[in-house]
């Protein structure tokens, strides 16, 4: 509890009682000190040495400081500092004396306009009268003003935020963005504020809710409290400016980010979606809430570590879940329950699939349940539905052969997105149980034919799955929330708008995402390293002699015409420096690169994933592969679904097969490829996420060995520039994941040409 000082006047000065709210007990210095806040420290510390000063008070540990006598001399420095701290009160006005010398002098601000940016300084000697600030005058009624103090109370509005600025009637002016804040803080330091009808400003200080089901709306109902007296959530919410009226002479300042939520209102009820209660409930939880019973369940399921209902999986599902992946079913069945949806976003190699099925062997429908995937993946998930649901019914849409059919089934269709834009128009007419979508940042961007596509699908119940839910930009997000439940941000525009805080909390209940170093997992350690491969001098002049003529052409052609007249020239350029630092001859030049002799050494005796985004750049891999007698297995986006699954299949199982060469695009999503301990990424990738994705497919669940990942990377180059920017955009873009996300400027894309 807060301390309260009662202040009683005196003819020779002033008596403080001080106390804790709500309780009687003598306190002690110890005590005192234990329950000060920050705003009590310079009252406290100026009364107990007034206190300790006094000859009828021992130095013994157990003095009290119940009642401490202030001298007439010091009684105005101790007003001061207790009025600051915004819990005085007065016993008695002080009395009158027949001296000039007042013994009390404080503030008050009178507002001049609506806005609350202008007002008058005005100073108020108790049992005396008031004076404004600026008056000349050396006395009040006849008695010695106390300059000084008076001084010091307008020192203390200019640096809460006023400053001296004569407009009209007025002589102190607050910026409007400031203006709230400034006024709330003079409020909690005792000063008097009136509004320009001359009306009392009171605090606002807490707000109680009623919450409740009618029919298939959400009603809310409160009160918002002040110092004195209270205002209807409605009149709060709806009141222009500042201020909202609380009585004749009395207006409430407003804190709208204690009680502004979203909603339509209906005259003094504001109607909220199930959708947007997880963040109308994180703003409620500030005050006091009469829930409904039900939706008591649904707001502390929809906290961030809400206590959700188990749900085991159904007596058809095959498989055993840890600890972090039934909590990821309880959440998708809550979600279910209530007709919600859901983002799964759980890091690579955590098991999301699983967790999905474990959840659909829950189910009992008669409806089909739509799995859209990356063609790659189609058999994949066939494989997976399998192994944890054989008794499932499976129909894969795909292949020249399929038909309507898909409108009669009864269990899982499994489509591709590419195959999604093209039967369109068939699958919008189905009405699905469920429709996910696997590695769903594939409509990350909204005005794609694919994004349009998914958000056409029918579905009762949605899920979206993805390791990289944000890439490069916040709107991606929005693409994803789009098709999960559009209501939930409106447009790009009222998204854009609506700011990074206020898109966590509306996002927080149906975003579930956990790191493997958040679970309770036993994976083998991931050792990362850089390996720095200096170009031999032939390669050095070829990378030197590109860069000097992008100096003599593209970047004077820049400074003149500005860097966005030549977008795709400074792509192309960057590419080109990023092609020779890997292997000049994917330029045309006859020069061998020097990371591929590091990349041979690198694979004796080892399970080998070898990552580049250049499939020619793996076809030079492969050929020197093939004069050194090695096998290996390839994978690009050429290779067809059935023969992907293959071949993952043999790598995973033959132990004569020790290397995989993948493109980062097409090999970086969707595979369990846990044979390999060993993973080489020959050159780097714009967003590290990517990456990580590519180093995941070995480094999860199933993993028995240490993984070591290694990037190679040519030092004093664009791969070393590349390397630097992201490590510095990581610094700063904590934004909604995380600080996972970053994007590329013009002005980063020039400094790698540099």
């Amino acid at each position: 509890m807060p301390l309260v000082y009662y202040v009683e006047f005196r003819e020779q000065g002033l008596d403080v009682r001080i106390e804790e709210e709500g309780r009687r007990r003598i306190l002690y210095l110890d005590t005192l000190k234990a329950l000060a806040k920050a705003e009590d420290r310079d009252a406290l510390s100026f009364l107990t040495k007034i206190h300790l000063r006094s000859p009828n008070v021992s130095r013994s540990s157990d003095v009290s400081f119940q009642q401490i006598a202030v001298s007439r001399e010091e009684s105005s420095e101790a007003l001061r500092l207790l009025a600051k701290t915004g819990r005085i009160h007065y016993k008695n006005a002080p009395p009158q004396r027949k001296d000039d010398t007042p013994l009390a002098v404080f503030p008050q601000l009178d507002l001049t306009d609506g806005t609350g940016c202008f007002g008058n300084l005005w100073m108020e000697y108790p049992g005396v009268g008031r004076v404004a600030f600026d008056d000349l005058a050396p006395t009040i009624a006849k008695r010695k003003r106390l300059k000084k103090e008076e001084e010091n109370w307008e020192k203390d509005l200019l640096e809460a935020g006023f400053s001296r600025k004569v407009v009209e009637n007025s002589r102190y002016y607050c910026p409007g963005d400031k203006v709230r804040e400034t006024l709330f803080f003079l409020l909690d330091l005792g000063w008097k504020l009136f509004d320009a009808k001359g009306r009392a400003i009171l605090r606002q200080k807490t707000c109680e809710w009623s919450c409740k089901e009618e029919g298939n709306r959400i009603a809310v109902r409160g009160r918002v409290h002040f110092q004195e007296g209270s205002a209807c959530l409605s009149a709060a919410s709806q009141a222009r400016g500042l201020l909202v009226e609380l009585g004749e002479n009395q207006v409430g300042l407003l804190d709208r980010k204690s009680f502004e939520i979203e909603g339509e209102w209906d005259g003094e009820t504001l109607i909220v979606s199930r959708r947007a209660l997880g963040a109308v409930a994180a703003v409620m939880e500030k005050g006091r809430v009469d829930w409904e019973d039900n939706l008591r369940r649904l707001a502390e399921g929809l906290k961030p570590e809400g206590q959700l209902e188990p749900a085991p999986p159904g007596e058809g599902f095959r498989g055993e879940l840890l600890p972090y992946q039934q909590k990821g079913v309880d959440w998708l069945a809550f979600l279910h329950r209530w007709g919600l949806s859901g983002l799964l976003a759980d890091e690579m190699g955590l098991g999301k699939t699983v967790q999905v099925l474990a959840f659909f062997s829950r189910l009992r429908t008669n409806l089909p349940i739509l799995v859209v995937v990356p063609s790659s993946l189609l058999y994949h998930w066939r494989s997976e539905i399998g192994r944890f649901l054989p008794a499932a019914e499976v129909y894969v849409h795909a292949g020249p052969d399929r038909s309507a059919e898909v409108i009669h089934c009864k269990g899982f269709v499994i489509t591709s997105y590419a195959l999604l834009r093209w039967d369109e128009e068939l699958l919008s007419t189905v009405a699905f149980e469920a429709v996910v979508l696997d590695e769903a940042n594939a409509i990350k961007t909204a005005a794609t034919q694919t994004a349009q596509a998914a958000y056409r699908m029918n579905g009762l119940f949605k899920i979206a799955l993805t390791g990289t839910p944000m890439e490069n930009r916040p709107e991606e997000l929005w693409s994803q929330f789009r098709f999960l439940m559009p209501d939930l941000f409106g447009g790009r525009a009222d998204f854009q708008a609506a700011g990074f805080e206020a898109v966590r909390r509306k996002m927080r209940p149906f975003l579930l995402r956990r790191k493997k170093a958040d679970v309770e997992i036993e994976l083998p350690d991931k050792i990362e390293q850089i390996a720095w491969v200096e170009m031999s001098d032939e390669q050095s002049q070829v990378y030197d002699s590109y860069r000097a003529g992008l100096k003599g052409g593209l970047l004077k052609q820049i400074e003149k015409d500005g860097a966005q007249a030549h977008r795709m020239q400074i792509l192309e350029a960057i590419l080109r420096l990023r092609q020779i630092c890997c292997d000049p001859r994917l330029i045309g030049s006859p020069v061998p690169g020097t990371k591929l002799e590091l990349l041979l050494q690198d694979l004796d005796g080892r399970k080998v994933l070898i990552f580049s985004q250049f499939t020619s750049m793996l076809q030079l891999i492969g050929k020197a592969l093939r004069e050194e007698g090695r096998d290996y297995l390839y994978l690009d986006g050429s290779v067809g679904s059935e023969e992907r699954a293959e071949r993952v299949k043999k790598f995973q199982e033959d132990p004569e097969t020790s290397l995989f060469l993948l493109s980062l695009k097409a090999g970086g999503v969707g595979l369990n490829l846990t044979a390999a301990d060993y993973v080489l990424l020959f050159d780097p990738w714009w967003n590290e996420a990517v990456e990580n994705q590519a180093i995941d497919r070995a480094h999860r669940i199933g993993q028995k060995r240490t993984v070591i990942a290694k990037r190679y990377l040519v030092p004093n180059s664009i791969e070393e520039k590349m390397l630097r920017l992201k490590e510095e955009k990581r610094a700063v873009a904590e934004q909604l994941l995380e600080g996972e996300s970053f994007s590329w400027t013009e002005e980063d894309l020039l400094h790698l040409l540099s």
